[in-house]
């Protein structure tokens, strides 16, 4: 939805935007077992996902898109099916990376990397993103019945659209 309403918000609105997203995405991350409150951010970050995926200038239209997307996805399944270490030490190396590469992309807003290096940097996210959504299948598996699925679910969606937003962004 996010992604048909980007049209009607002006293109000044770009930086706005990121900003929302990334208060939205500490939002999940500080209340993401609040019961209401994780859904709603979740629902919110969705709506912005969607916009920014727009403005990103990601080719998500493309069957090749698709088709790499899909590889990772099911990579990321295998991986977090049959993979038998914890993933708790991985994940948490994995979390400052993250920040790390996130705040990366919002350095190269303000100053554009060459081709190559974007290419680069683009593969490089497809690798952690993709190593993330390992460690979180492997937790889902690992997941008890008296917890609650639904902060797992918010994470899985935030990885899997980063995952298919570079996915777009490589063509």
């Amino acid at each position: 939805m996010g992604y048909r309403l980007a049209d009607w918000i002006p293109g000044i609105g770009s930086f706005y935007q990121l900003v929302i997203i990334l208060g939205l995405l500490l939002g999940m991350i500080l209340l993401g077992t609040e019961p209401g409150w994780n859904v709603t951010l979740y629902l919110g970050f969705a709506l912005a996902g969607g916009v920014l995926l727009f403005w990103s200038g990601a080719q998500v239209n493309q069957q090749k898109t698709w088709i790499l997307f899909s590889v990772l996805f099911l990579i990321s399944l295998a991986g977090g099916a049959f993979s038998s270490r914890s993933t708790g030490r991985v994940a948490a190396v994995l979390f400052p990376i993250t920040i790390l590469y996130l705040v990366g992309w919002i350095f190269f807003l303000f100053f554009p990397l060459p081709g190559l290096f974007k290419m680069i940097w683009i593969v490089l996210g497809l690798a952690l993103f993709t190593l993330i959504t390992i460690a979180v299948f492997k937790r889902g598996k690992a997941l008890s019945q008296v917890e609650s699925a639904v902060p797992l679910t918010i994470e899985l969606f935030v990885v899997l659209f980063n995952l298919y937003w570079l996915s777009g962004l490589i063509w």
